[in-house]
């Protein structure tokens, strides 16, 4: 299947969206607005409910702005702080703006198999470019591909051997899916038989996404084994405000390095991962 070609589309709507809510904001009461990767909308929602319960600011996330519309939109002052996905590049740091804390979730495979048998990390890469691959129990195992410049992309091929040129060999063939959004990934990694698919823990926790955990090299992901080092696959999000950074913004970072935020995070599926 070919790669999207409604990017921009889709920054147009997430830009109008953005206009809408803004204007419809509620009136009087302090807001935090905040927007990022799609794989951190539930994040933000789910860290939104305790920090409003103890500070009595609002949280209102915009959905579908991505990391480089919701950077652009918090270097225009549309919105207070974003969650990316990727770090500034110098560009977008000229235009006022600073990384103010980052928080780390495991990066996993998953898939819709009912019992998936793990993998050898070293055979991932294998899988992607298979004509015909299986899972270890013979059942039919079916790759999705992300678009070359998303940041999933960028992860996988960081994180196993081969799968930077596995990636792109498998591009060729348009059997294969790829999938636009955070979102997208998850729904089609859900409704295709003998999915293999990467996703943070994070998003598949907080979404309720019916995914099952793929093992690497005889460990189980978690939050538990991510932070003792027995996983070693991660992903980061990366917070990032203007200078200054709104009282709101201020008050978020503090509720995260507290006691009730890092409750939070880990019933998330996320480490604090510092400043």
């Amino acid at each position: 299947m070919r790669e999207p070609a409604t990017m921009l589309l889709r920054n147009r709507i997430s830009a109008m969206m953005l206009a809408l809510m803004l204007c419809a904001g509620p009136a009087g009461a302090e807001v935090l607005r905040a927007g990022g990767t799609g794989g951190a909308t539930a994040l933000l929602v789910h860290l939104g409910r305790p920090f409003t319960a103890q500070s009595g600011i609002a949280v209102d996330v915009v959905p579908s702005l991505g990391s480089g519309g919701s950077i652009a939109a918090a270097a225009d002052g549309m919105i207070d702080l974003v969650v990316s996905a990727r770090p500034l590049t110098a560009a977008e740091r000229a235009r006022g703006l600073d990384a103010v804390a980052t928080l780390r979730t495991p990066f996993v495979l998953a898939t819709s198999h009912p019992a998936p048998s793990g993998l050898a990390a070293g055979a991932v890469a294998g899988m992607f470019v298979a004509v015909k691959p299986a899972w270890p129990d013979g059942a039919v195992l079916r790759p999705i591909l992300r678009p070359r410049t998303e940041t999933d992309t960028l992860v996988l091929a960081a994180l196993f051997p081969g799968m930077a040129a596995a990636l792109e060999q498998a591009r060729q063939r348009p059997d294969l899916p790829v999938a636009a959004t955070d979102q997208d990934n998850a729904d089609l990694a859900e409704h295709l038989e003998g999915s293999l698919t990467g996703i943070t823990l994070a998003q598949l926790v907080l979404e309720g996404r019916a995914l099952r955990l793929v093992p690497l090299d005889g460990v189980t992901p978690s939050l538990a084994g991510f932070e003792a080092g027995d996983w070693r696959y991660g992903r980061d999000f990366i917070l990032i405000a203007r200078r200054p950074a709104a009282p709101a913004v201020g008050r978020f970072l503090q509720f995260l390095h507290s006691e009730a935020g890092r409750a939070a995070l880990r019933a998330g599926a996320c480490l604090d991962g510092g400043a």
